[in-house]
Order: C-alpha cells, then sequence, then structure tokens
C-alpha cells in the first residue's frame, strides 16, 4: 500500500516517467489479479492467457483456430463451461442451446455484431434491435414459407431450373475431366448455383453464375473462376476481426482494407452494388400494386428506403449463397469419398420415384440422413454465436454464469462432441436413422445438439431456402449418375474458422480416374 501510494505521489508530483511506467505496470497488475481471484468468473476455468486477457481469443480468432483451439481446452479442463476472456465463456453442452438461443426469445446479442453491419447499414443479421429487425424480417418472411418453396422446386420453377443446368454443366465437365485426365473444383460450382438460387428465388433474377464463361472452350471453363467470388471471400475474411470491440474493429478494417484492397476486389463490390441499385430502381418504376414478389418488393412495401433496400439485398445474397454453397460442396464431397453412401442413396431416390411428387423427407430417411450428416461436419458458422448472459444469470449444470458474461455454444465443439457423436470426425449418415439401422452411433440428445442454422427466434431467416436448395440438388445429382467413379483430391476439408467459415484454399478438388 505504501509502494502505491510513492507511485502516486510520484505521478503527481511529475518526477519522472519511470513513476508513470511504473504506475501503467502496477495497474496491470491489478487487473490481472482482480481477474483471477476476484472476478464474478474466477470459478470457471480456463487457459491463464484467456483469464487475463482478451488477446488470447482475438488471436485464435485471426488465425482461423477459435472452434477447435476451445475443443481442445474443454478437453484439458474437462469442463462444459471454459473461460476464454476475461468476461466471456464458451458452453460444450448442447443441453444449454435451448437456454442460451431459444427459450423466451434466446438471450439478446452482444455488442460484437455491430461489426457485421454493412457500412453504415444495420442488416437483419447484425441488428441488437429486436424491432429494428423484426419490421424487416417479418416483411420477408413469407418468401421463405414451405409452400411457396415447393412451387420453386416444381418443373419451371426457379429453383429447379437452376439445379437442372447445375446438373447438366456438371455432366459436361464430368466428361470434359475423364477426357484429360483434369481435376473439377466442386465448391466453385456449389457457389455458381447457390448464387443463381438465392437470387433468382429472392430477388426474381439470377445473378449469372451459371451463366458465366459458358462461351468459353471447355478448358477454360473448367478452370474458370465465378467472377463474384472476391467480394464474398473479402466478406468472410472481415469476419477474422468480429470478436474486436467495434472501434478497434473498425480501425483494423479501414487498415486491412488499405493494404489488401485489389482492383478486382473492387470490382466485385462495385458489380454487386450495380446488381442490387438496379433490382430496386427498377421494381420502384413498377406501380406497388402489380409488383412481383420478391426481397426487395416486400422491404420497400415495409417502409424500408430504396438505400437500405440495396443493402439488405446485399446482404442476403452473401449470407444465402456462401454459407449454402459450403454446405453443400461439403455434402458432395463426402458422397464421392463414399461410394457405399451414394449407391445406398441411389437406391433410396430410385424407389421413391414411383411414389407421388409430395414424398417427403420423413419418407426418404436415408437422404434426411445424409443430409443432416452433412450439416452436422459441414459448419458455415462454426464458432460461437455469442449472446449477453441476462439479469437472472444462468446454470450450465452445476455451474453458475453470472448476468453480464458474453455466451455462446460453437456448432464445432457440439457437433464434435463423442460422447454425443460417436466417431465425430467420420461422416456417418447412418447414426441418424431408426429402427436398429444405425450401427450402434445413435446416441440421445443428438438434433438438440444441432446447430445447423443457429437456433430460436434469431436463427437465419433463410434456413428453408437453403435446405431445400440441398434436398433438391443432391437428389439431382445423386440420381444423374454424376458423382459414380468420382474421388476427392484431399482426404479431408480444413475449415479456417472464422464466424464465417471458409474452406481453406477455396478449392474442393475431384477427379474423375
Amino acid at each position: 500500500m505504501r509502494l502505491t501510494e510513492a507511485y502516486v505521489k510520484a505521478v503527481l508530483q511529475g518526477t519522472t516517467p519511470a513513476a508513470l511506467c511504473l504506475l501503467a505496470t502496477l495497474a496491470i497488475f491489478s487487473a490481472i489479479l482482480y481477474r483471477l481471484y476476484f472476478h464474478p468468473l474466477k470459478h470457471i476455468p480456463g487457459p491463464l492467457i484467456a483469464r487475463t486477457s482478451s488477446i488470447f481469443l482475438y488471436v485464435i480468432s485471426y488465425l482461423g483456430l477459435e472452434a477447435r483451439i476451445l475443443r481442445h481446452y474443454h478437453k484439458v479442463y474437462d469442463t462444459k463451461v471454459l473461460r476464454v476472456a476475461p468476461n466471456s465463456v464458451s458452453v460444450s453442452d448442447g443441453g444449454a442451446i435451448q437456454t442460451i438461443y431459444v427459450a423466451g426469445g434466446g438471450f439478446p446479442k452482444d455488442a460484437r455484431y455491430a461489426n457485421f453491419n454493412m457500412g453504415p447499414v444495420t442488416t437483419i443479421f447484425s441488428s441488437l434491435d429486436t424491432d429494428y429487425r423484426d419490421l424487416r424480417a417479418k416483411a420477408v418472411a413469407p418468401l421463405f414459407s414451405t409452400a411457396r418453396l415447393r412451387n420453386a422446386s416444381l418443373h419451371g420453377g426457379v429453383i429447379q431450373e437452376c439445379v437442372s443446368e447445375f446438373v447438366t454443366q456438371l455432366a459436361s465437365l464430368k466428361a470434359d475431366c475423364k477426357t484429360n485426365h483434369a481435376k473439377l473444383d466442386i465448391l466453385d460450382q456449389c457457389a455458381r448455383l447457390s448464387l443463381d438460387v438465392v437470387t433468382g428465388y429472392l430477388l426474381n433474377e439470377p445473378y449469372g453464375g451459371l451463366a458465366e464463361h459458358q462461351q468459353l472452350p471447355m478448358e477454360k471453363r473448367r478452370n474458370a473462376k465465378l467472377s463474384i467470388n472476391p467480394f464474398i471471400f473479402a466478406i468472410v475474411g472481415f469476419s477474422r476481426f468480429s470478436l474486436l470491440p467495434n472501434w478497434l474493429f473498425k480501425f483494423m478494417y479501414s487498415l486491412y482494407s488499405r493494404f489488401s484492397f485489389s482492383e478486382e476486389v473492387g470490382r466485385c463490390f462495385f458489380s454487386m452494388d450495380s446488381f442490387a441499385r438496379r433490382l430496386v430502381s427498377q421494381t420502384l418504376e413498377v406501380d406497388p400494386a402489380k409488383r412481383q414478389d420478391s426481397y426487395q418488393t416486400r422491404l420497400l412495401a415495409a417502409g424500408i428506403t430504396p438505400a437500405e433496400t440495396e443493402v439488405q439485398c446485399q446482404a442476403v445474397v452473401f449470407a444465402g449463397s456462401d454459407s449454402t454453397a459450403v454446405k453443400l460442396a461439403t455434402i458432395l464431397f463426402h458422397l464421392v469419398q463414399n461410394q457405399d453412401c451414394l449407391r445406398r442413396l441411389k437406391e433410396e431416390l430410385q424407389a421413391a420415384e414411383t411414389e407421388d411428387e409430395g414424398v417427403g423427407l420423413q419418407e426418404q430417411p436415408y437422404l434426411l440422413a445424409v443430409i443432416k450428416e452433412g450439416l452436422r461436419v459441414g459448419m458455415a458458422n462454426p464458432t460461437r454465436m455469442t449472446r449477453v448472459v441476462p439479469s437472472k444469470g444462468m446454470l450450465v449444470g452445476d455451474v453458475y454464469i453470472p448476468p453480464g458474461t458474453i455466451v455462446g455454444v460453437a456448432p464445432y465443439i457440439v457437433h464434435h462432441d463423442p460422447a454425443v457423436f460417436p466417431d465425430p470426425f467420420a461422416f456417418r449418415p447412418e447414426r441418424w436413422l431408426e429402427g436398429g439401422r444405425d450401427n450402434g452411433l445413435k446416441r440421445p440428445n443428438m438434433d438438440r445438439s444441432l446447430l445447423m442454422f443457429g437456433a430460436g427466434l434469431r436463427a437465419c431467416i433463410g434456413r428453408n431456402l437453403a435446405q431445400k436448395q440441398l434436398t433438391e440438388t443432391i437428389k439431382a445429382v445423386v440420381k444423374s449418375s454424376v458423382l459414380e467413379g468420382a474421388r476427392t483430391c484431399q482426404k479431408s476439408i480444413e475449415l479456417v474458422e472464422w464466424f464465417n467459415a471458409e474452406i481453406k484454399g477455396h478449392t474442393l478438388d475431384i477427379e474423375w480416374p
């Protein structure tokens, strides 16, 4: 105490710069002691550096290693509740999903979501204001109804037409690859499809991902990449900074943009901006009573300004196309690696062809199992979906988490819990089958541990569209036999674990030997 008083007195007297350094050292040391021994989270285990500083979390997030490192420390400390920063915890108990994200509307989002705003515009996803989000989400919600999606998947519907073109192109590319002993990037093909499904279905005009490069010779077509990719990759990359305080995020965003900006990225942003602006302008030119039903039409009818509507359209294109492309490519990759699964699925689909068109997933159990298993291992958002613990606090088992704590469940961690999913890193669709057909893999609580599209009222608004695209595409691809005899060019998929996952290298090659 006397030492502290001496330091303070020295600073007040303005004696030496050394006194300022000593005082700063004392302040840091005091903060560390408080966080270790007096903080409300002092009883929750975690790495020493994580309990004393947020730098640990910022670094592993930047490196794209957040989920796997947190999973490691959950195992090291043998705990369902892990302290990952001075005021932040990771929960690895699937039973907590209901409490955090669903019950009573779920816990409120924390301030980090402001980092997902698109410039000055708060998107439906990034909004912290429930009323703000509800006005916009409720306006567009009818677009995602199962009946509307079903109609779009029938012959002549936009989803059916996109999927049909995708399969046709895949067959042509397969023939070329076999002839020339070449590889095909299945991720890029899925990105083209997802982009056109999202824009065609929601905005009433496909962006043209599937039509790009069709005029090129086959070899160049095979190697060409979707032109809008730099736009997608840039937005995904910014999520590496998403855990930073907003003021620091803005600084890092500005710095990163300055040094990583390229003309190619600029052209992509301009192209997407022009696309959205043109569609909104065309909608405004039509009498409101005669406008086609679309995402932009519904937002404008809800009183949203044209400028904001343009940005909301860009946001849904990014959110809907990239995440679904990653999931679809992951499922196709695993079907290629598991030809027995591919054959079994084809047999089920062929048997269902004699049934009515209305046959649902429940009547095609192996198709449902393949999709669920694909969504388990192919996570578009592998890291924690953070929330703020409300005033009453929460319990996870017998561990109390106090109010104001940042809390979240990472899909990567609960999806790879060996107690719930034996052999968690393997693609085993049979684990979802009923009637003793699960090969001993079925466990209680599997469904409650899935965070495929988030959970609760703030779950992904486009989940029905994503699931419909996945279902229709997998059915069409499998029935076409285009993947038969193919093999993957890598043993496994490695994710870069930012908030929005990225498949390392941006490619997922397959070949037909």
